[in-house]
């Protein structure tokens, strides 16, 4: 028998989460065993199915069920995944992860779960079930523990493997706290909240192991979905910053913000492909968002992306066909100043060209972008005075447009084109494509497969991985990353329980993605 194999039959210890070992006899014959950690656990038993119990009696632990738990109070940053019995650990990802724990101050936090493989490589009989590779105990860890005021760990909670969607009837048990939840299927969602509270995240974690999955159909999927992952978490006072970590299968590195963390070193990371904003709405964005991204230490001076990529750039207030019939909706838009369409969408590319500098710019077609040709669909140039000019301009390049090519484009990229200068600014069309690492960035999301409506739903599975936005609700399924706004949180319209957020995405330099969060204007802890 290999020492690996000898290893992975060993019994958990029910109280430290260490292992059993063989330790003599007593004098009636019966097998003792005591733990085998240096930590000086102490654990022995004649019968290790028996578990462990507290002062009542009750019992805490057992070699079915162990019990893992160490001290989480006081730290600062975490970095969590998920652990599956009887499998092998990626070696270099563990010590990729070490190397980002001694680097960051970080506590690593494994969850074990458990999945009942009969064709497993290395599992040789169900009696070793509840083994987990003997590297992974000092990091693991099987409690409901509150991290900070609202995060969460469901460290209790054993989802299998194969779930197609492992956060589906766990909305609600985190009651007002958001959650993690190991799992080896890397999946996130924000769960709507009253207005004056943050909006839950329940996200789960990916996975240190290697895939070990049956030859099943819901085997053979969750190997397909098999993330080589964990999240990392940061605690500024009672708030929290989470982000994907996502690692290369094949040498277990991965790239953290503006770090490159390997098995054997960390590295200053090589400047990130892309930074995907959630969407901008540039006449209603959020200050605190755009310091946060563009001023000083922010995402774009530390990530230092070759691509700035915009949702929903133009916000269309003047135009906005959901207010142009409310005659206070127009009295406001006056007293603001905001009624003319032209002055939007010249200060919207100012502002592009200010902050996209030397970068590429990149802009997707949105829904809030086409308002100005529904604009020119819709009204009679004949009452609106004040923006009849560039209404008579912009329908003279549609009617050209259509002569040109023989159909009519959006009116927005037209302007953008006749006042970007020597900007590197690029607008998309609705059918052109912009690829990066494999990723579609060129998809906005308002609309599905086969022209019907979108969401992460409908295009998780269309054959390629994807960045979109429109919802404000940032979340990950399968291969759709969505990012979140850039907006205010309340643009009047929202009413109700909200689940919006300020996220971007970014796109590693090694082609992986991660969700970067704002709260209260800060992106990560300092």
């Amino acid at each position: 028998m290999s020492e690996k194999t000898q290893t992975m039959n060993r019994l958990p210890c029910p109280k430290c989460g260490g292992f059993l070992r063989k330790s003599g006899a007593t004098p009636g014959g019966k097998q003792r065993w005591r733990c085998d950690r240096t930590s000086g656990c102490g654990y022995g038993t004649t019968n290790p199915s028996a578990g462990t119990r507290d002062q009542a009696g009750n019992i805490t632990g057992s070699v079915r069920n162990p019990q893992f738990r160490r001290k989480l109070s006081g730290i600062k940053r975490f970095v969590i995944t998920a652990a599956q019995n009887a499998t092998p650990i990626h070696e270099d990802f563990l010590s990729s992860l070490q190397q980002y724990c001694a680097f960051n101050k970080a506590e690593l936090v494994v969850i074990p779960i458990r999945y009942k493989n009969p064709t497993s490589r290395w599992a040789a009989s169900q009696e070793n079930e509840e083994s987990w590779d003997p590297k992974l105990a000092p990091y693991l860890y099987n409690q409901r523990k509150k991290l900070c005021e609202h995060l969460m760990l469901l460290g209790d909670i054993k989802t299998v493997p194969t779930a197609e969607r492992p956060l589906s009837g766990f909305e609600a048990i985190t009651h007002g706290e958001s959650g993690i939840l190991g799992h080896t299927k890397l999946q996130l969602t924000t769960i709507p909240t009253p207005q004056d509270s943050q909006p839950k995240i329940m996200t789960t974690t990916g996975a240190i192991t290697v895939p070990n999955y049956t030859d099943s159909k819901a085997g053979k999927k969750g190997e397909f979905h098999h993330t080589l992952g964990a999240v990392a978490v940061d605690i500024v006072g009672t708030k929290f910053f989470l982000r994907q970590i996502n690692a290369d299968k094949r040498n277990g590195d991965f790239i953290d913000l503006g770090q490159w963390y390997t098995p054997e070193e960390v590295l200053d990371a090589p400047p990130a492909k892309a930074l995907v904003m959630g969407d901008t709405h540039r006449a209603q964005m959020d200050p605190r968002v755009e310091r946060a991204t563009f001023g000083p230490e922010g995402m774009a001076e530390v990530l230092d992306p070759e691509m700035l990529v915009f949702h929903d750039l133009h916000d269309g207030r003047a135009v906005n066909h959901h207010e142009r019939k409310d005659p206070f909706a127009q009295i406001s838009l006056r007293e603001e100043e905001a009624h003319l369409a032209e002055q939007e969408v010249r200060d919207d590319v100012a502002w592009l060209q200010k902050v996209g500098g030397r970068r590429q710019v990149v802009i997707v077609p949105s829904n809030h972008d086409d308002f100005l040709t529904r604009w020119l669909r819709d009204v009679d140039w004949r009452r609106d005075p004040d923006n009849a000019e560039f209404y008579l301009e912009s329908a003279l390049a549609m009617v050209k447009q259509i002569k040109q090519t023989g159909k009519a484009s959006d009116v927005f990229p037209y302007w953008v084109d006749k006042l970007r200068g020597d900007s590197k600014i690029r607008c998309l069309g609705r059918r052109e494509s912009c690829n990066i690492s494999g990723i579609e960035l060129s998809l906005h999301g308002d609309l599905g497969p086969n022209g019907s409506r979108g969401s992460r739903q409908s295009l998780r599975r269309i054959g390629v991985k994807t960045i979109i936005g429109h919802s404000h609700s940032p979340g990950i399924e399968e291969g759709c990353y969505q990012v979140g706004t850039s907006s205010k949180l309340n643009m009047g319209y929202n009413i109700g329980p909200s689940s919006w957020m300020h996220a971007h995405c970014a796109v590693y330099a090694n082609g992986k993605r991660s969700l970067l969060f704002i709260v209260d204007g800060q992106w990560r802890f300092k």
